[in-house]
């Protein structure tokens, strides 16, 4: 019995046909497409000791994108081991995707994904007081968004099916490439970054490499890191991220645009787009769509650093590169919050 029998179990499927020029293989995990009685669908395979629980983070965090109906996200189907290792795959719907032209929808929806909390803490804040289940509305909430107000209607299904979150993190680990994602919950996003996201990161440098200078950067670092808060006028509320939002993660079927392989944490919004900075690829039609809902905050650009931080010490993590960058950054940012 291999892996394609378990999915054909799982699934109750009878035919798997793999669809031609279907194959999809990235740095941690491979994929193709297959044509099945019950539709088309994407085996994502990987053999490492991971695996599942990498699996299982993407499931729940496409699960969670696709309940707030603002972006295109694969829909999970299940997740089955490899009775040949200790490995196993998930099984997602097929899309024939191609490159991203319509950067302005993305952008867009992106800003919709992230405005989604803070929009149904409202809705939630109005609807406290029914009995059961409330009337549908037709009625878009305004969003109050730097003094700027926001149009924006919920999906009453999703408003139906999910809470605000008031916390940083993810029920469970997500895993960023092949690492998983400390996601335990705080009240307060300084202290989940620095904790959940750069002190993981560092201490796997360190175990790895013993660099002991970045020991001194981070050690000076992370005393000054709310200096880069100051000039916020609005308080960081929690926002659904995608987590990993570089150009190959993102796609288009037909003229929609589809976000896929998450990450995802509730998180500062402006995280989000460090990385689509850092590897480029994204138009400016999408920032400028993005920043019509969600205008940039007072100190967005040395924040940035501060997250691209979280990318770079990932990529020195699992290539070995970008040690330069990041230890660049680390001086930037100390030279900043100590001036």
């Amino acid at each position: 019995m291999d892996i394609n029998d378990e999915i054909k179990d799982t699934l109750g499927l009878k035919k798997l046909d793999e669809i031609p020029n279907s194959v999809a293989n990235g740095c941690i995990s491979s994929g193709r497409g297959f044509h099945t009685e019950k539709g088309d669908i994407f085996v994502k395979n990987n053999k490492g000791n991971d695996a599942l629980s990498m699996f299982v983070g993407e499931f729940n965090s496409l699960n969670a994108i696709r309940l707030t109906k603002t972006i295109n996200a694969p829909k999970p189907l299940g997740i089955v081991q490899d009775p040949k290792s200790p490995g196993g795959a998930i099984v997602l719907e097929y899309h024939k995707m191609t490159r991203v032209t319509n950067w302005l929808e993305l952008g867009s929806q992106l800003a919709d994904l992230h405005l989604f909390n803070s929009v149904l803490e409202k809705m939630k804040s109005k609807q406290q007081n029914w009995i059961g289940r409330p009337p549908k509305s037709d009625t878009p909430f305004t969003e109050t968004v730097f003094k700027k107000e926001i149009k924006f209607k919920i999906d009453d299904e999703a408003a139906y099916q999910l809470d605000y979150v008031d916390q940083f993190g993810f029920e469970g680990a997500t895993f960023c490439g092949k690492i998983a994602q400390n996601n335990e919950w705080h009240d307060n996003w300084i202290e989940f970054y620095a904790r959940n996201r750069l002190d993981c990161q560092i201490n796997l440098v360190i175990e790895k490499s013993g660099d002991r200078e970045i020991i001194e950067y981070w050690s000076n670092l992370q005393l000054t890191l709310d200096r880069l808060f100051k000039e916020m006028r609005n308080p960081i509320k929690p926002s659904l991220l995608h987590g990993d939002l570089w150009s190959g993660n993102v796609s288009q079927v037909n003229d929609t645009p589809i976000i896929y392989d998450p990450a995802s944490f509730y998180g500062h919004s402006e995280f989000e787009l460090s990385i689509t900075s850092l590897f480029c690829g994204f138009a400016d039609d999408f920032y400028d769509s993005y920043f019509k809902k969600i205008p940039k905050e007072e100190g967005y650009e040395m924040r940035q650093e501060l997250y691209k931080l979280f990318h770079t010490l990932n990529h020195w993590n699992h290539f070995g590169n970008y040690k330069r960058r990041t230890k660049d950054i680390m001086k930037k940012l100390i030279q900043y919050c100590t001036n």
